[in-house]
């Protein structure tokens, strides 16, 4: 008998691709038995008419369901939820019961562009003791029990302008604003220099904060074609022609996800179309203290106009949420009453943590292991993965990796993490429409705790690279 186990106002309501939310109730629908084993699926064209979506969408949900090992299917026959202990013909591939034996729980993290572990527990540790050790003597406030001003003091403000120091690219302490992480510098950087239903500019894969934040804030985003340099100058001047952008987000030192990295040259051509079509620069600039003879930044070349963003969080922990901005310096005081109205301030303890590991030199230590270490997990990465389409830098905590001509993005994500590995499909950082991205995956070989994790991770990525894509048609 057919069942219908799914409710259209459930499924709007979740997050990401329609196909993996109805996979996603699908599955709900299988754990709490509400559509037990035998229960017969109601027929794509029914369920796409009934749900308001495609027939390709619900396609495709049925076979995530079917990786997963939920359903499975026969043609003329229909759609089943398989039985415990069910099994599919064949005996290996993705969609087998040799495949579907792992539970759905990672086991390998590799999807978060983290740093590798490089001493932050003994050196932060040690730092935050000094601090916490010569509290009780300090006269004024506890840290316990204050604010930090908004945009930061004095103190943090001239260490953050020590950090960001580049040659002839040397902010003052005057010019940089002290932030709660990187994601909080660009949120300011759109707030001030874009108004609602403004257009921002970008490279076609980029970070997918800045387009959930610019989207938040009632702004569009518009990508811009990447090459091996990253973003292309000749196609961002077309779009800034036909577009008339207020803005551009670019990270241009180990771009996201690519880890292209822009010449100078190329950033010296960006500061010119800016200038000629007269839009801003929002820059993120958060994974360039890894990179050894770093670019100078675009703000160097139109400081003006572009809004300099950056953190702590690749170059030294994720955990200190402690960013830097550094506006143009006729916005910096609107900067600031931006920074303030969003009630989000630095907790005093992580900025003087973080001032004090950039003077003591402890910020460049960690970061100069972090930067060997990636070396050593890049070496790795290369051995196992020798063969395949591979693209990296030495320096990036992330590759990008093509997927075999079989293979789909959304599919091999899912069929690792059956596997127990979790990693981002190349879909996940597309700005409209992107095909390649469809058979590239990001893996954030800096995520693992340990090489030997790392190395039982990248062993299941080259599995699955060998196995043919079986049982299951993917959608491109």
């Amino acid at each position: 008998m057919t069942i219908f186990p799914f409710d259209q106002s459930d499924i709007a309501a979740r997050p990401g691709p329609r196909y993996r939310a109805i996979a996603d109730a699908l599955r709900d629908a299988v754990k709490t038995g509400k559509a037990p084993p035998g229960t017969k699926l109601p027929p794509l064209r029914d369920l796409a008419y009934a749900l308001g979506v495609t027939v390709g969408t619900v396609s495709r949900a049925y076979a995530l369901a079917a990786m997963r090992g939920e359903v499975s299917g026969e043609v003329g026959r229909g759609t089943y939820v398989r039985g415990h202990g069910g099994h599919e013909r064949g005996n290996t591939g993705v969609g087998s019961a040799s495949f579907l034996t792992l539970p759905d729980a990672t086991q390998v993290a590799m999807k978060a562009a983290y740093a590798p572990p490089a001493g932050q527990t003994e050196i932060m540790g040690a730092a935050m003791s000094a601090i916490l050790a010569e509290l009780p003597a300090r006269p004024g406030a506890s840290p316990f029990n204050n604010y930090i001003r908004p945009g930061g003091g004095q103190t943090e403000r001239a260490a953050a302008a020590s950090w960001l120091a580049l040659g002839p690219f040397a902010p003052l302490a005057d010019d940089v604003l002290v932030c709660s992480g990187v994601q909080q510098a660009i949120l300011t950087a759109i707030l001030c220099a874009t108004q609602p239903g403004d257009i921002i500019l970008t490279e076609a894969l980029t970070y997918h904060a800045m387009v959930n934040q610019a989207g938040l804030m009632g702004r569009r985003v518009a990508p811009v074609d990447l090459d091996d340099e990253g973003l292309v100058p000749d196609a961002l001047d077309r779009a800034a022609r036909e577009l008339k952008p207020a803005a551009l987000f670019v990270v241009p030192t180990l771009q996201n996800p690519t880890s292209a990295i822009m010449s100078e040259t190329r950033r010296r051509e960006i500061a010119a179309i800016a200038e000629r079509h007269d839009f801003t620069i929002i820059e993120d600039d958060i994974y360039g203290m890894l990179v050894e003879d770093r670019p100078l930044p675009l703000a160097h070349f139109a400081p003006e106009r572009t809004w300099y963003a950056t953190s702590l969080a690749k170059s030294a922990g994720c955990g200190l949420r402690v960013g830097f901005l550094v506006p143009p310096r006729a916005l910096l005081e609107r900067a600031r009453a931006i920074l303030h109205g969003q009630g989000q301030t630095v907790p005093p303890l992580m900025a003087e943590l973080a001032a004090q590991l950039i003077v003591s030199g402890d910020a460049a230590a960690i970061c100069g292991n972090i930067m060997r270490e990636m070396r050593e997990r890049h070496s790795l990465t290369e051995k196992i993965l020798a063969g395949h389409g591979l693209t990296a830098h030495p320096a990036s905590l992330y590759v990008w990796l093509e997927l075999p001509q079989e293979w789909r993005a959304h599919a091999f994500a899912e069929a690792a993490r059956a596997r127990g590995i979790a990693i981002a499909a190349g879909e996940d950082f597309m700005v409209g429409r992107m095909d390649r991205a469809s058979r590239h995956i990001r893996l954030a070989i800096g995520q693992p705790q340990k090489r030997e994790e790392l190395k039982r991770g990248l062993d299941v990525v080259a599995a699955l690279l060998s196995e043919a894509h079986i049982g299951i048609a993917v959608p491109a």
